[in-house]
């Protein structure tokens, strides 16, 4: 009986090893192998002066996430948070990123590139992680890289010889960057183009942070810059895109159908799902969302 009592405690703490041992690699996979893919026709382009879009990520390139893999992820959310927390801590904004191997098994393929995003890297596959398990916990983190991405950007700016922070996975286009010149060198141009992408990220992140204090009806947040230009203009667009007639509970008007609509919690308005509303930046607004991220971290050690 002892010996059989001693074998069952070795299996269960190797299972527990391996349960946590497997975090990395599932979080690697589903990054790297996101299982789901689309064509993508347009090439997403954004102002100079790039605003936030709330609240959805920048850098859609047509991977996203399989009902497979977001089953496996809210499976072992508390684990996968956890990584998620200590990759954020390690990113050097520094490395560059690889190109992942092609899905050897998508889940959904709608003529798109079969892979996602370097798991190593800072990349919209990893804020969409932590937006879909609600990860809160990893706001600390997220200050962390923020503040990160800031200073790089501001480093790269002050200095030609500087290289600005790198992030993979985000395409979008400067709508009012400079036309195409074929003397550019590539060093210069890849430059450019990577200071436009840390910027778009660090937008991204700090909406992450948002969308995480949003969903928990944070009132420091409410009573942000954001939350009010947001609740603007998604009343707005409940008129300009025919919202207005949406009923919960009711067939879709004809004019309607197709569309993804829900109740927004906070406004209590309807919103269709992949709707966005253009936010100025400013220093400000940003400086308002990490004083609210820091007294939720003050508030729940």
């Amino acid at each position: 009986m002892k010996w059989a009592l001693f074998v069952a405690k070795i299996a269960l703490l190797s299972s527990l090893q391996a349960q946590t041992e497997g975090q990395p690699a599932l979080l690697d996979k589903v990054i790297s192998h996101p299982g789901s893919y689309s064509q993508v026709c347009d090439v997403m382009s954004a102002p100079a002066d790039l605003p936030y879009r709330a609240f959805q990520i920048s850098g859609f390139s047509g991977a996203s996430f399989s009902k497979a893999n977001l089953a496996k992820i809210k499976e072992n959310r508390d684990a996968v948070v956890k990584e998620i927390r200590a990759r954020l801590l390690e990113l050097d904004l520094k490395t560059v990123a690889k190109t992942p191997s092609e899905d050897p098994a998508p889940e959904e393929n709608n003529d798109g590139d079969t892979y996602g995003c370097d798991p190593k890297t800072l990349n919209p596959l990893l804020l969409e992680l932590i937006q879909e398990t609600h990860a809160v916990e990893a706001l600390p983190e997220l200050l962390a890289v923020e503040s990160k991405l800031v200073k790089g950007i501001a480093d790269a700016k002050d200095d030609a010889k500087a290289s600005p922070p790198l992030v993979s996975g985000w395409y979008v286009a400067n709508e009012g960057g400079p036309e195409y010149d074929e003397k550019e060198s590539d060093a210069k141009r890849d430059r450019r183009v990577n200071l436009f992408q840390a910027r778009v990220a660090q937008r991204d992140v700090v909406m992450t942070i948002a969308v995480l204090l949003r969903e928990k009806s944070y009132e420091p947040y409410l009573k942000s810059r954001i939350e009010t230009a947001y609740a603007k203009g998604i009343k707005a667009l409940v008129k300009t895109d025919g919202l207005d007639k949406f009923k919960p509970g009711e067939p879709l008007p004809p004019e309607l159908e197709g569309m993804e609509i829900r109740i927004d919690p906070i406004t209590k308005v309807p919103v269709a799902r992949y709707s966005t509303v253009a936010i100025p930046y400013s220093r400000e607004s940003r400086d308002e969302i990490r004083a609210a991220a820091g007294k939720w971290i003050s508030e729940h050690p």
